[in-house]
């Protein structure tokens, strides 16, 4: 089994929840958000020579992750698994957190607009799931990712009776020209009455950077 990594970004702290932790981004995204801050994930394997692009076995990303476990255990910190759509590499991930240490935290940044059989594998493997949900308007939803909101409907309804709330990080943008405040304060009231936690607000900034594997 191979995984198709576009980026490891190692020593991370403040941006993916307690602790150290390295960033594992993938290629692939089934949504094509206006403002995409890692466009290059959608790129084929050979548009372009600049887009760092990395094939790896479970065992092989293990081997990288290992090199800062004391970092994790010190901190609290662990992995994340982003993107792209880390969720439509969810069996490469499965394995990869059977090798992983138990001590680590096991954290993924995802739409989750996939198919449901694209979350169900790591259900029992996460930490924390940090959903970046665009906005709870459908119409909204689409004008900025261009697909509808049906899975992540589905998919938040499903995960809530399988998950306790606590591993719940829901993040909310302030998208330039897309979601005004009346849109943020109905998603916001959303996230509340169903899932029962406090999401995340936070302004949008685009950003085309992408870390060197």
């Amino acid at each position: 089994m191979i995984g198709d990594i576009m980026a490891i970004s190692r020593l991370r702290m403040g941006t993916d929840g307690k602790g150290v932790s390295t960033l594992v981004i993938f290629f692939g995204c089934p949504l094509n958000c206006k403002y995409c801050a890692n466009d290059f994930c959608h790129k084929s394997k050979n548009i372009s020579e600049s887009v760092p692009r990395g094939a790896y076995t479970p065992q092989e990303l293990i081997q990288v992750l290992r090199k800062d476990d004391i970092y994790y255990r010190m901190s609290g910190g662990g992995v994340v698994f982003g993107g792209g759509e880390p969720l439509l590499q969810s069996a490469f991930i499965h394995e990869v957190c059977k090798l992983a240490d138990p001590n680590w935290q096991m954290r993924i940044e995802t739409s989750l607009n996939v198919p449901w059989e694209c979350v169900e594998p790591l259900i029992n493997d996460m930490d924390e799931w940090i959903i970046d949900i665009k906005d709870m308007d459908p119409i909204v939803y689409k004008k900025y990712t261009g697909v509808k909101i049906d899975n992540l409907i589905h998919n938040i309804n499903r995960l809530k009776e399988l998950v306790d709330a606590s591993k719940f990080h829901i993040r909310v943008p302030r998208i330039p020209e897309f979601n005004r405040e009346e849109n943020i304060e109905n998603s916001v009231k959303w996230i509340k009455n169903v899932l029962k936690v406090e999401p995340e607000v936070f302004d949008y900034f685009r950003s085309v950077e992408v870390p060197e594997l």
